[in-house]
């Protein structure tokens, strides 16, 4: 059994990034940046107004002064601003040379054919070139582009960019008391949930999913479909069949199909028995995660988008913050770092939700964050601050 920071590390070590593609920036959302970007221009490319006003000489302002010309945005001015006069200009629309200040509507008053005001605190001028100077790096290669990306390359007037690959995963659950949800249960079954789950964070991390079903407990149902997901993919994510009962055949299975196991134990909680396998050969990967579906859930979260973004040449962590707990915490063995699921409160602090172990569900579905709790913490007392991992 191993930290689990050094079975993160393991699995980023052992990432070998995809190639790149050039695409439209209409489909970049979520897609990893491949390449620096620089600015190509200033941003903005010419001196603006941030307000509706009028440009001028701050030193005229009380003076009165006379309007030459109405500014909207996008039209080029024609007069230059001098002494005693100012131009009516829109948000947005280029500042008339000359011009050292904007004058916001609502501070100024025409009298006499002259506008006057008093002389504002800030110019209310957009510098040219206040974002970005031409050359500028806009934004950094292995980047999860989001839409705030999106709209900060598109004003540069990038219109197609270069990103990564994304990865095809396949994804399957094993055990015979797994059933597929739209229909009922027999006695001892339960509706397979993982692979639903799964489906949606690769989803999430930009992955291509592909569902193979579920394997029943023997040895060759499981070769038959492991292998034909691991011929077809990139990763393979299955959930159960990893543990050491008399039926968990996955390991048994990765090494037949020729895959070396790093790690199959992790000093962790819920998620022990994680396993992690590579076949450096085809440069292809298999997760074997635990059945219950919380265990599953957080080494997703943790080991598989980690992995799945460094894949992609990008760096993904959980966001952590620290926050005061609401109540106590207690634990009776310490000897692993545990997760827990947790909701934020509005007082800003923290409550642990109730939570009977790795097959709550319900409790996962309540929750806002995981409390992070490390090896050899059995207590948290009321006030005290815990770690806590926000959901994406």
């Amino acid at each position: 059994m191993i930290d689990f920071h050094v079975a993160l590390k393991t699995v980023l070590d052992n990432a070998v990034p995809v190639v790149s593609e050039e695409i439209p920036l209409s489909d970049a959302c979520n897609r990893v940046l491949a390449r620096d970007v620089f600015s190509a221009d200033d941003i903005p490319s010419f001196s603006k107004s941030a307000m509706d006003g009028y440009a001028c000489r701050k030193e005229d302002i009380s003076q009165g002064m006379k309007v030459l010309e109405v500014i909207p945005a996008g039209y080029r001015p024609k007069h230059r601003i001098t002494p005693g006069t100012c131009s009516k200009i829109m948000t947005g629309a280029m500042v008339p040379e000359g011009a050292d200040t904007i004058l916001i509507v609502e501070n100024a008053t025409e009298k006499n054919g002259l506008v006057y005001g008093a002389p504002p605190s800030l110019s209310n001028i957009m510098i040219q070139g206040e974002d970005l100077k031409k050359g500028d790096r806009v934004l950094e290669k292995g980047t999860i582009l989001r839409p705030q990306h999106l709209a900060i390359l598109a004003s540069c007037g990038v219109d197609r960019i270069e990103v990564s690959r994304r990865i095809t995963v396949g994804i399957l659950s094993t055990g015979n008391e797994l059933t597929e949800p739209g229909g009922t249960t027999e006695p001892g079954k339960i509706f397979n949930s993982n692979s639903w789950q799964l489906m949606s964070m690769i989803s999430h991390i930009n992955g291509i999913p592909t569902y193979y079903g579920i394997a029943t407990d023997t040895q060759e149902d499981t070769h038959r479909i492991l292998s034909r997901a691991v011929l077809e993919n990139q990763v393979v994510i299955l959930s159960g069949g990893v543990s050491e009962g008399d039926f968990d055949l996955v390991p048994v299975v990765m090494r037949d199909l020729g895959f070396q196991i790093l790690f199959d134990r992790v000093r962790i909680k819920p998620g022990k028995p994680t396993t992690f396998a590579v076949s450096p050969e085809s440069g292809k990967y298999i997760f074997g995660l635990p059945g219950n579906p919380v265990s599953s859930f957080v080494q997703c979260l943790l080991l598989v988008i980690p992995f799945m973004a460094a894949l992609q040449g990008a760096r993904w962590e959980p966001l952590s913050t620290n926050l005061p707990l609401k109540g106590n915490y207690e634990r009776k063995n310490s000897s692993r770092m545990a997760h827990i699921p947790v909701q934020i409160n509005p007082d800003g602090t923290v409550s642990c939700l109730p939570y009977n172990g790795s097959a709550h569900q319900v409790s996962l579905a309540k929750a806002h964050a995981l409390g992070r709790i490390p090896v050899g913490v059995d207590r948290i007392r009321e006030g005290e601050t815990m770690e806590i991992l926000l959901f994406y």
